[in-house]
This record gives C-alpha cells, sequence and structure tokens, in this order.
C-alpha cells in the first residue's frame, strides 16, 4: 500500500510522463482550428504530445461519453464547450454521463452570441425589429444552430423579456443559418460571434453577454439594453472526475501559460474569439451556475429528455 501511494505521488510529479489525448466531441471546422492551436502550445509546454482528436456524435454526448469513463490519471482530457455537460442532461435521454462526471480544469475563451439581420435590412437596432415584431405577433421567422443549444436559449429568453412571439428554424450550423438569412428566408439569426465577426453582408444587433465584445466594439450587448438574462458559451479545458488534484494544478498552470502564447492570442483574435481565462475553482462554479439556471429555465418550459 505504502508502495503504491508513493508511486501514485511520483506519477504525479512527473505529470505529464506519455502522451496525452485531448477530445473534441465534434467535427472539425470552426472553433475547432483555435482548440488545435491551443493542443500545440500544451504540448511545448508539458514536454509531452497532447494530441488532439475529433469525437463527433450526439451534438457532442459521444466525445464527452468517452472522457467521462475514461481512467481519471490526466492522460484522457475533453476541450470545447461546456453545453455537453450544461445542456445535453436535459435534453438528451440516456446519457451515460452527468454534469457531475467531470473536473473542470480552466477556461479558455467565452463563446458570445450575437442577433444580426442582413445588412440592408430596415432593422438598424434590436429595438427597431422588437417593435416591429410586436407589431407582427409569430410573423417572424428567426435561425438558429440546434433546438435548446445556447443560442436558441437565448433568443427563447429575450423573447420572453421582449414580450414577443418569434418562429424559430433550426439549421446545422451557423452557416446554412445566415445563408437562409441573406436569401431572405429569415427576419434574423442567432450566431456565435465567430461567424458573423468579419462579415459585411450582415448586421449584428446584439451581443448576448454581459459586455460588449472585443471583435465587435460597436455592438451593444444584451445587459446595456436593459436585459437581464443570457448565455455564453463557456469553452475550457475537462477531465474526468477524480483525477487527482496536483494532476489538475499543473494542467491549470499549464492552460494559463497556453493561452497567453502569442500563438494562441493570434489564432483567438483571427476567430474572433474573446480569451477570457478562468481557473478551475471558479471555472467550476461559472459551469454549475450555468447548468442550473438552464435546469430552471427547461422546467419552465416544460423540456423533457429525448
Amino acid at each position: 500500500m505504502l508502495f503504491s501511494l508513493g508511486g501514485t505521488a511520483v506519477a504525479q510529479d512527473t505529470y505529464p510522463a506519455r502522451p496525452v489525448q485531448l477530445i473534441y466531441p465534434f467535427g472539425s471546422g470552426g472553433t475547432d482550428a483555435l482548440f488545435r492551436v491551443f493542443s500545440m502550445a500544451m504540448s511545448k509546454i508539458g514536454g509531452e504530445q497532447f494530441v488532439y482528436i475529433n469525437r463527433e456524435g450526439a451534438s457532442g454526448a459521444i466525445g464527452a461519453a468517452s472522457v467521462a469513463r475514461a481512467q481519471p490519471d490526466g492522460y484522457t482530457l475533453m476541450i470545447g464547450p461546456s453545453i455537453v455537460m450544461t445542456n445535453l442532461p436535459y435534453t438528451q435521454k440516456d446519457l451515460s454521463y452527468t454534469f457531475d462526471s467531470f473536473d473542470f480544469v480552466c477556461q479558455l475563451n467565452v463563446n458570445a452570441f450575437v442577433l444580426a439581420v442582413r445588412a440592408d435590412s430596415p432593422y438598424k437596432k434590436l429595438e427597431d425589429l422588437v417593435e416591429a415584431a410586436r407589431r407582427q405577433p409569430g410573423k417572424f421567422n428567426y435561425g438558429h444552430s440546434g433546438t435548446y443549444t445556447d443560442v436558441h436559449l437565448n433568443m427563447l429568453t429575450l423573447a420572453r423579456q421582449a414580450g414577443i412571439q418569434v418562429q424559430d428554424i433550426a439549421y446545422r450550423g451557423d452557416g446554412p443559418n445566415l445563408l437562409r438569412l441573406l436569401a431572405g428566408d429569415l427576419e434574423f439569426t442567432i450566431n456565435s460571434v465567430v461567424s458573423v465577426a468579419s462579415r459585411n453582408d450582415v448586421r449584428p444587433l446584439v451581443v448576448f453577454w454581459d459586455r460588449r465584445h472585443p471583435a465587435l466594439p460597436d455592438v451593444p450587448s444584451v445587459v446595456e439594453l436593459g436585459y437581464a438574462s443570457f448565455f455564453t458559451g463557456y469553452q475550457g479545458l475537462y477531465a474526468p472526475r477524480d483525477t487527482p488534484r496536483p494532476v489538475i494544478a499543473k494542467l491549470e498552470n499549464m492552460c494559463m501559460k497556453a493561452v497567453q502564447t502569442e500563438e494562441y492570442q493570434a489564432a483567438a483574435q483571427k476567430q474572433g474569439a474573446a480569451v477570457v481565462p478562468m481557473r478551475s475553482a471558479p471555472f467550476a462554479a461559472e459551469a454549475r451556475k450555468s447548468y442550473e439556471t438552464k435546469g430552471a429555465l427547461f422546467a419552465e418550459l416544460g423540456v423533457k429528455p429525448q
């Protein structure tokens, strides 16, 4: 027993001593490119290869489940949005993991969302759109990238606070969503800031965050406009529950260094991602708050896992 404890201590002290699997539970493209830069930075800092793996399927549940059931030794980690822990337990039946199946290592970015119209739209401000929607209940169509994802929840919440009725249409990602907006099939869309920040064919009206986004400094936040509730996408690094604290601490410190590298900062700026690093304890607290807030909203909406 003494030998076992000593061996564990040595293993933790020399971590990482072999390659680490870094699972992204979605396909390639989009923010995926930024996470690949992060994996390379972690490899340089840690002295061992952080092997980046796309393991997509079931809205992120397949990749997340593979990490949740992995040995909690720090050699199988997950990177990506926290919605696989904060949303899917409420919407997907028979998940093999829960919110508490993970340790939250560090936050990397905040994936804020934006409401946008076509560049030639008559709506110059959110108030213009809201007033028009009030005059025509149920007549406005808007697009988003998935039912009961954070983008959808943001609009459900805004519509209730603004007293409007709008019809949602779910698409497989921001790209198809924006194509339908430009084709004239939608009055507006809810997208990630990353997907619209560099475009000149759409007009962002409001950002769902408590501050203005650095990629869209002229666009007000929902808080500025008097709305009380919003959801942002927390993107971070996660480990299986009960990963030894010394390993979490090492990963946390490596993470804080990785997001400050020139390569990561440049990649984030190129994508329009807001780098908001956060250590393990506050990140876990923010994620739990988001999970519980969404639970209350899903209960109010009568949403059941399917």
